[in-house]
């Protein structure tokens, strides 16, 4: 693995991991049986353990075909951006994580992966709703193997302050 060229925009692991945690969506790239790459934006979430990160899709559908056949994967999430027009240029914090993808089986598991998912994304009770879709619903999780963070903030050539990060 190539070395990031840009030292001063490395994040720490835990800042990568922030980002993660809070970050929207992002997208998986997988590579599918033919080797064609396939990039896709999901909802995901950071597991508990920060191991890896757990989504949710369809029993079937050409994401669950790549995984199936090639389960390496790579995922990217970005946050906090904002467009700076009259600097070319956009700030932004983002993490990517290297790895690979295994289909969860065990029941119990999913439900609990699903129940995690969905508190990320809602403050209701998921217990109903997790328990009528669990058998139909697949839960993926990439273990984490390489991750990184990077950002940009502010632009030092300009002579503008960097913000906060």
């Amino acid at each position: 693995m190539r070395p990031m060229r840009r030292k001063d925009r490395l994040l720490s692991e835990e800042e990568a991991l922030d980002i993660l945690r809070t970050a929207e969506y992002g997208v998986l790239a997988t590579v599918d049986p033919d080797g064609e790459p396939y990039g896709v934006p999901l909802t995901y979430t950071l597991d508990a353990d920060g191991g890896s990160l757990i989504f949710h899709c369809a029993p079937e559908g050409r994401k669950l075909d790549n995984v199936r056949s090639h389960p390496a994967a790579q995922f990217s999430a970005v946050a906090e951006t904002r467009v700076l027009p009259e600097e070319f240029s956009i700030e932004y914090r983002c993490a990517m994580v290297t790895g690979r993808v295994a289909e969860v089986t065990d029941r119990e598991e999913k439900k609990r992966c699903a129940l995690h998912l969905a508190a990320k994304y809602s403050t209701c009770d998921a217990g109903e709703y997790t328990e009528r879709l669990i058998d139909r619903t697949c839960i993926l999780r990439l273990h984490i193997e390489r991750l990184s963070g990077k950002r940009l903030i502010g632009d030092r050539k300009s002579g503008r302050k960097p913000a906060s990060a």
